[in-house]
């Protein structure tokens, strides 16, 4: 086999893998888009959303990016449920969740800052 064939033969492999990545990538993405759309994500702005995202995306590459106007963790913003109701405060139950016995329903206190 002469260089040039050995060349297009390697080419021909690159364009082959990088299409299986981009469609690996295509199909993770889809998995993970699955995952919000379980989620109550319209509790929370967009813009945190986004930063949410971008720090868990830097912080799994090592990255030490951090996004801007996203509140520390001890201080979140409160926001209100999708519900219309309040948000629990500091000690508070939130409701029961049905056929779930009270024994197992835990008060979770902020961490101490």
């Amino acid at each position: 086999m002469s260089e040039r064939d050995r060349l297009h033969e390697l080419e021909a492999r690159q364009l082959k893998i990088r299409d299986e990545v981009e469609m690996a990538r295509a199909h993770l993405r889809e998995r993970y888009a699955l995952i919000v759309r379980s989620l109550p994500v319209e509790r929370i702005s967009e813009k945190d959303f986004r930063a949410l995202i971008e720090k868990a995306v830097f912080a799994s590459e090592g990255g030490t990016r951090e996004p801007v106007g996203l509140p520390p963790p001890g201080r979140a913003r409160k926001t209100a449920p999708a519900s219309g109701g309040t948000p629990p405060g500091t000690g508070e139950r939130s409701a029961q969740a049905p056929g779930s016995p009270a024994s197992t329903q835990k008060v979770i206190s902020p961490a101490p800052v």
